[in-house]
Parts: structure tokens; sequence; C-alpha cells
């Protein structure tokens, strides 16, 4: 992200993306009610009858919300239009702003935060992203999900009735083979469609071993990413959590955020199991572990943020500005990822401590 302007009397900033990761900070950085200016297209209707034309001009939105597109490199911004030409636009009518990489655009805030400020400047060291096919099964059960750096995403729970060993074998051959093909068919879909980095199959027995060979034998003519076999102890979500945990993925930790944010997450649960006097949850406890400079390591979902009224945010700011004074590290977990619903679960805010108190 390039900043280009940052009028402090203002709060008005112009930045220029540069990456996909710039959207995603983007994507947690602005908030309702925030101004946000870009060069974009509207359809005018230039007389009565016609469908009108896409005519490219500058406008201001007053923010309402956001969503992220990672798949096709985008940030829509939508909001009620503030300031554009007067000759094409309604004020106060609606636009969506498509924010791209190369995009320049100016944010103007009520007032700009610390922690937002340094998401700015100081981006995560995952500036390319790194998407993972994630396949847990099990007789009959299969869960796909697609785990990036900003998302995880559930694509299919694929369910099929496979006959008891006291059925005949073609019955069984049959069931397995109908099974196998309707996730082969997806795996086929998403390699076509998406740049996949590698595809994990997890899961308990030979079932995955199956599923290898088949994929192998069926998709031989296309070229496919690495695939990682590991044991699991289901097909449901849960093995996907324990897999993005193990030993065969953790040398992808330097690419792969959740995988990162896995090893911090099992960190706080060991923890708490063997001295939990050395957490704080919720934000009584770590408000007075800030004060008292005990906070090593800060996890605040990003739902605390993002979205919430002004007043919680400074609230958070404030403790956030609290713990920094004392070194301590801040990390925001977003609520579309595994991670940092585990952080929610937990109660939005946790942190590890230096010492008890």
């Amino acid at each position: 992200m390039k900043i280009i302007e940052f009028d402090k009397k203002k709060q008005d900033m112009v930045l220029k993306t540069e990456n996909l990761n710039d959207l995603w900070a983007l994507y947690n950085v602005i908030g309702k009610e925030d101004k946000v200016t870009s060069q974009t297209h509207r359809r005018v209707v230039l007389r009565e009858g016609s469908k009108g034309e896409r005519k490219p001009m500058r406008l201001t939105i007053n923010v309402e919300s956001l969503s992220f597109h990672e798949f096709s490199n985008r940030l829509r911004i939508k909001g009620t239009i503030l300031e554009g030409p007067e000759d094409y636009v309604s004020f106060g009518s609606y636009h969506t702003l498509n924010i791209e990489i190369g995009t320049i655009l100016s944010i103007k805030k009520e007032k700009w935060l610390n922690t937002e400020i340094k998401r700015i400047k100081e981006l995560s060291i995952f500036e390319k992203n790194f998407l993972i096919f994630m396949i847990a099964i099990e007789t009959g059960l299969a869960t796909i999900f697609l785990v990036s750096n900003y998302s995880n995403t559930r694509i299919a729970t694929i369910k099929k009735t496979i006959p008891g060993k006291r059925y005949e074998t073609r019955y069984r051959n049959k069931a397995y083979e109908e099974f196998f093909s309707n996730i082969i068919k997806i795996i086929e879909e998403n390699v076509k469609s998406r740049k996949i980095d590698l595809i994990v199959i997890c899961g308990p027995g030979n079932v995955r071993n199956y599923l290898l060979k088949d994929i192998q034998n069926k998709l031989g003519d296309i070229k496919l990413p690495p695939i990682e076999n590991i044991h699991a102890s289901s097909g449901t979500e849960s093995a996907i959590i324990e897999t993005l945990k193990s030993d065969k993925l953790i040398k992808l930790k330097n690419k792969v955020k959740i995988i990162q944010e896995m090893a911090k997450i099992e960190e706080i649960f060991r923890l708490f199991s063997i001295d939990p006097d050395l957490i704080a949850i919720g934000f009584n406890e770590v408000t007075k572990a800030a004060e008292s400079g005990a906070i090593n390591e800060l996890f605040c979902a990003d739902t605390l943020i993002r979205g919430v009224s002004t007043d919680k945010k400074m609230q958070i700011e404030n403790l956030l500005n609290l713990a920094e004074k004392s070194n301590a590290k801040i990390n925001i977990l977003s609520s579309e990822q595994l991670t940092g619903q585990q952080i929610i679960d937990l109660g939005s805010l946790v942190a590890i401590l230096r010492y008890k108190i």
C-alpha cells in the first residue's frame, strides 16, 4: 500500500493499492460513515427510453457496507453519493465503488485511529495469497473447504450411504465410485477455475488413500497442484482444524496465515490447561493486565473494531494502545477465519501474560 498523502487536520488519507493484501487491509480499516472517494463508472440515462451508458466519473460516497472478493481481486464499497458531477448523479442515491489493485482512493474519517494507521503502514508479510483445497473424508462423508490467507469457505458436504461388508463387494464398490466421483468433480472444477496451491486430503483409515488413487487415475490429464495425504480423526470440519495444526503443514507457516495463527491458538489452550493464571479473557481481565504491563501477546477478534459504534471502537483502541506501551504483540484475527471464530468463542479478547497478576 502506498500512502500518497495524509492530511491530519482533515483526517483524510490518499492511498494507492498495490496487491490483494492491501484490499484486505482496507476491508478491515474502512468503516461505516467513512467518506471514500475514487474514480468509478456509473450508468447514466441521457435520453428517455434509452438504456443509458456507463460514464467515468469521480464520486465520494458515505460508506454503509463493504464486501471483500479475494478471487476477483476486488473490494466493493457501497454507500450513498455525497459528491460527484451534478449533471450525472443524484446526491443521496446509492453507488458501489469497485476498488481493485492499482486503484487510487481517499478515505476520510472522523478520526483515524492509531491501530488503523498502523495497519495501513505495517501490512502483513503475506503479500501473496496461498490457497489450500482441503478434503476431510471418512466412509460416506466428505467435508470440503477452501482455506486462504483471508478466509475459509465450506464448498460442500458430501454424504453417501456405503453398504456394509456383509453386502456384495460390487454394491460397495459402486457406492464408493459414486461417492468419489462427486468429490473429484468438485476438485476438477476448482483446479480449473482457481489457482490452487495445495490439495490436502485428511481423515481416518484407508478411505483417503483410495480417494487419492482415484484422483490420480481420473485427473491425470490435468495439471494438479501438490497433494498432501494426512491422517485425521474424522471427515468433519473439526478434522480441517486438526489438520491445519499438523506437523506436515507447519512447514507452510511462512506462506499461510491461518497455520501461524493455529499455532498461537494452541499455545493459548495449552497454557489455559497447565497454568490458567497466565491467560486473561474478556475486556475487564485484559484491561487489568494491560494496566499492569503484563501482556505478552494480545488476540482480538476483528468484530470488536469493524462495524461497531465509535465509542466501542475507541474503547478497544485505548486498550490496544495501552498494551502496546508495554511492547505487547497485537494480533487482530478475522472472524472469517477458523482461528478468528475460536477467539470469538473465547470471548473475542484474549491475552497471554508475561507473569501472573
